[in-house]
């Protein structure tokens, strides 16, 4: 479309010049968009017990809404699902997400008695750090990432899954893209 303005003078004073006409182009405006920083939980995958995947992206949501939504702005080493109103979220790694999940060792505690929480984090502490260059591509203590861990829930470790999914998460944000090799 065209819109064609003229320039008129309201001043006292007489002028010789000419009125000029200027020609100016719009163009209609494009479809509106929206960001977000957080996929819906539809273009993921949903679960309540997480058995972790390396290469997995996943998102630590609430479902006490009715919604799967973030519980928090920004992730804390710990991902582990604590109560049954907590769900894991699988996406794309294009897509914005807490964690990704860059090893997946066995904790190698005795089975009996059944290993506690504490335990599980001091060989999250040991097992993961041990891991991210691997997986990341330059060693933890120059990464600006950082290292945080899943850990089986207190019914998989009844029954003997001892699997910690070692994560690496930014702690300013979310991730967007794999962190493989990326020499972050």
């Amino acid at each position: 479309a065209s819109l064609a303005l003229a320039a008129c003078s309201s001043s006292s004073k007489s002028s010789s010049s000419p009125a000029t006409t200027a020609s100016t182009t719009t163009t209609a405006p494009g479809p509106a968009t929206t960001t977000t920083l957080e996929p819906e939980a539809g273009v993921g995958r949903i679960s309540f017990v997480y058995g972790p995947v390396t290469g997995d992206c996943i998102d630590l949501r609430s479902v006490a809404t009715g919604r799967a939504v973030t519980t928090r702005a920004i992730p804390s080493a710990d991902a582990t699902l604590k109560s049954d109103k907590d769900v894991m979220l699988r996406l794309s790694c294009d897509l914005p997400h807490q964690y990704e999940v860059i090893a997946t060792p066995s904790a190698g505690l005795a089975p009996t008695p059944t290993p506690t929480t504490e335990q599980f984090v001091a060989a999250a502490k040991k097992l993961c750090p041990a891991a991210f260059k691997t997986y990341v591509g330059i060693p933890y203590p120059g990464s600006s990432l950082e290292v945080g861990w899943v850990l089986p829930s207190e019914e998989q470790r009844n029954r003997g899954v001892q699997v910690i999914g070692c994560t690496a998460f930014d702690p300013k944000g979310k991730l967007i893209g794999s962190v493989k090799d990326s020499k972050r």
